[in-house]
């Protein structure tokens, strides 16, 4: 008797853009030069007023994408639903069109999620400028993470873009809701995660993502994080680009919270008092389908983790906005 061999699983890269149409092409080539090849790119251009739909029309291969052009803007959390109902992935990928994933960051992204079953990982980063010049090996971004030890393997900064697989050279951290609270941030922005598409899927019913056109990625990580926790990979396998319209581009000293501009962290603050009562709002107003999902008892005890968490970071954060002018 023959035994049918298993599938690799399908990975559904979604590339959000808004008036970022001179760096989608190397969002694109970044996803198409991957080492794991089982992958679909959709590019949703979120009713962008650039020479966004015009690129895409002209990119090379585009019949490989799938393409959709918004014809109302609906921000970054709308933009990616719309990529998610018509993605088929067994996992997902929300990456910025600003962004950059290297080689193996899907690779090593699922390689981590078949050893630990959690909703999400979240990989380090480097960060470039707009010219896609590196300008730091190593991010403050989140307190998690430290590239340390790999400055030492890169020799050039071709190199960065062309790393060999990392399997024996990262480490991973298993995050649960009482090690990192609800609410708190542990992760690197939005491109680097890699995310399960069941626990995703729970939020084609939230009613309003317009709410959320930044930020989209406090949403989403928080909430999954929520229902089956995360991991981190100290490997830097994406690129996070800094540039003039992004959500952190007056900060000089890269990822540290206190030089960015006042209404920056205005935004940031507003995240993280609002983001306890839009879950509880999506939770209670799907309140009969979690229950069906997850069994009553385990929908309060969610519950009782949003009210009842406690993020000592986030605290921080607001004191510190009360001191900027």
């Amino acid at each position: 008797m023959t035994q049918e061999p298993f599938n690799e699983p399908k990975v559904s890269v979604i590339i959000t853009c808004y008036n970022l149409g001179r760096f989608l092409a190397e969002a694109i080539q970044s996803v198409r030069r991957q080492t794991y090849k089982n992958f679909e790119i959709i590019v949703v251009n979120d009713c962008s007023t650039d020479n966004t739909k015009e690129i895409l029309e002209n990119i090379q291969n585009k019949e490989e994408l799938k393409i959709i052009n918004l014809e109302k803007n609906s921000g970054q959390f709308g933009a990616f639903l719309e990529g998610l109902k018509v993605s088929s992935g067994q996992f997902v990928v929300m990456l910025d069109a600003d962004d950059i994933l290297l080689p193996d960051f899907l690779s090593v992204s699922l390689d981590v999620h078949m050893k630990t079953s959690v909703a999400f990982t979240s990989t380090a980063q480097f960060e470039i400028d707009e010219n896609s010049a590196i300008i730091s090996l190593n991010s403050n971004a989140s307190p998690t993470f430290k590239n340390e030890g790999f400055e030492d393997k890169i020799k050039s900064s071709d190199e960065i873009f062309n790393l060999s697989r990392l399997n024996e050279n990262y480490e991973v951290k298993v995050l649960d809701i009482k090690k990192c609270p609800f609410g708190s941030w542990n992760w690197n922005p939005t491109s680097s995660a890699l995310m399960r598409r069941a626990p995703l899927e729970y939020l084609l019913k939230y009613k309003t993502p317009q709410d959320w056109k930044k930020g989209a990625d406090k949403i989403v990580f928080s909430f999954l994080h929520l229902i089956g926790g995360s991991a981190t990979i100290s490997a830097p396998l994406m690129a996070y680009r800094r540039h003039n319209t992004n959500l952190s581009s007056a900060n000089p000293v890269l990822g540290n919270f206190r030089y960015l501009k006042p209404e920056t962290i205005k935004l940031y603050v507003g995240y993280n008092k609002r983001i306890r009562q839009d879950v509880l709002r999506f939770i209670f107003g799907n309140y009969s389908y979690f229950c069906s999902q997850f069994n009553p008892l385990n929908v309060r005890k969610m519950i009782f983790r949003v009210i009842f968490s406690f993020d000592r970071h986030t605290i921080k954060r607001i004191i510190k906005s009360f001191f900027v002018k």
